[in-house]
């Protein structure tokens, strides 16, 4: 016969905390879909066999997740692609059960020689495009005219002969899109509180 196990103060407060987050989270999502929402343009980025249009890259998917990444001289974005090695098959097949799915394609200003020289390095076997020549990172919020860029997500859908970005999001340290920042924030003394 099996005890019940009694639940503490901690356990209770914490149970409490994470509804009202699961609430705040909802909220959140429907703010990213409304700030990200918009047309855009089917720009022409280059892969390692040439150029390829934005439309192409969905391949035979509905949505597209497009990382705007900054390009090998980020060390955080080098982490978080890192991480991304092992979801993006998930995110273009969706999870055992699931219905969503989407492609996967991982964006920067570097050229595709240098995408390909650290994909292969890393283990990267994602798609990776070069946004080098195209304003897409500006026209998306992921860079500024001078060109400083920032990483994000793009949730892009192709409805007929458009494409639209239904949520978008930025990336940084304590995000949800690395989970080994959740790790250093259990560490006391960490940055990341």
């Amino acid at each position: 016969m099996s005890e019940q196990r009694e639940v503490s103060e901690h356990e209770k407060e914490l149970e409490l905390l994470y509804k009202q987050m699961d609430e705040v989270e909802k909220k959140m999502i429907a703010l990213k879909q409304r700030w990200g929402a918009g047309d855009v343009q089917d720009y022409t980025l280059q892969g390692p066999e040439g150029p390829v249009k934005l439309s192409e890259a969905f391949g035979d998917q509905e949505f597209m997740v497009l990382v705007h990444n900054m390009g090998a001289s980020c060390p955080y974005c080098t982490l978080w692609a890192d991480g991304f090695r092992s979801i993006w098959e998930f995110i273009e097949k969706g999870v055992p059960g699931g219905k969503t799915k989407a492609a996967f394609v991982l964006t920067s200003p570097d050229a595709p020689d240098k995408q390909k020289a650290v994909a292969d390095k890393r283990g990267w076997d994602f798609r990776m495009l070069s946004v080098q020549g195209t304003t897409l990172a500006q026209d998306l919020g992921y860079a500024d005219d001078k060109g400083n860029y920032g990483p994000g997500v793009s949730i892009l859908r192709r409805e007929g002969g458009k494409i639209r970005r239904v949520a978008r999001d930025y990336f940084g340290p304590g995000d949800k899109y690395n989970a080994v920042f959740s790790f250093f924030q259990l560490m006391p003394g960490s940055p990341s509180h």
